[in-house]
């Protein structure tokens, strides 16, 4: 069975410094940040990032009075078409790209992804202020959301001391594995038959401290250790193992 693939960016949010301020203009992640998290957020990166930075990105930032996801935020310049300040004739401006914390290490290897695309279509598709249009925002956001797509699992080797990810889906051999199914949020431990007690108890505990580090001992932990039974999840998971 082939697993559905879904992408680790829940949407973006985009922002401008107006004469009167930080203004969110346009929140795809609205069913997980909300308008006043949105807010805060543009403040507290138009802050980090002050009014001289444009086209680089920044991040991950925590998503303020939300744990659950982290932003990326790329800053660049419009220029001013309404204002009555002289000053103020390029407008700072912020793209945030939120996607779940659990996920932050296939963010962490997009980012240069997510910043060439970036820096390659801002400066055609926002060239003043009047160009932040719905079209245009939602655009970017479907253009990113597919750019950096998943399959919704994580998969770890037990090696000697220490639990190795990779992503290949072959896995090399290993007396047991962790696969990691975010959306059930559940820990499958595949366990060879023949583990001693010892080691069992060595690999859980990695488990165990991988739970509260990368998941906030949110995930459950399943023990599968029937050969007939890892198969059924290999496949499921559309795994391998060599021999």
């Amino acid at each position: 069975m082939t697993v559905k693939t879904e992408s680790p960016v829940v949407g973006i949010i985009i922002s401008i410094f107006t004469d009167a301020g930080p203004q969110v203009i346009f929140n795809s992640a609205e069913k997980h940040v909300s308008e006043d998290q949105a807010f805060n957020l543009s403040i507290r990166i138009m802050t980090l990032i002050g009014e001289e930075i444009s086209g680089d990105i920044f991040g991950p930032l925590p998503v303020p009075s939300n744990e659950e996801f982290l932003c990326l935020a790329y800053a660049f310049f419009v220029n001013a078409m309404f204002t009555i300040d002289p000053r103020l004739n390029k407008r700072p401006s912020v793209i945030c790209v939120i996607f779940k914390r659990q996920l932050k290490r296939i963010i962490s290897h997009a980012h240069g992804l997510i910043l060439s695309y970036l820096s390659n279509v801002t400066p055609d598709i926002f060239k003043t202020e009047e160009d932040f249009i719905q079209d245009k925002m939602k655009e970017i956001d479907s253009r990113l959301t597919a750019l950096i797509s998943t399959n919704p699992i994580r998969i770890y080797r037990v090696s000697k001391d220490k639990l190795i990810e990779h992503i290949d889906p072959v896995m090399i051999p290993s007396d047991a594995y962790v696969v990691a199914d975010l959306e059930k949020k559940t820990l499958f431990v595949l366990y060879d038959q023949h583990l001693s007690p010892v080691r069992k108890r060595n690999v859980s505990i990695m488990i165990d401290t991988l739970n509260e580090k990368e998941y906030r001992r949110g995930f459950n932990k399943r023990i599968v250790d029937s050969e007939e039974e890892i198969e059924q999840l290999l496949n499921f998971f559309g795994l391998k193992r060599t021999t």
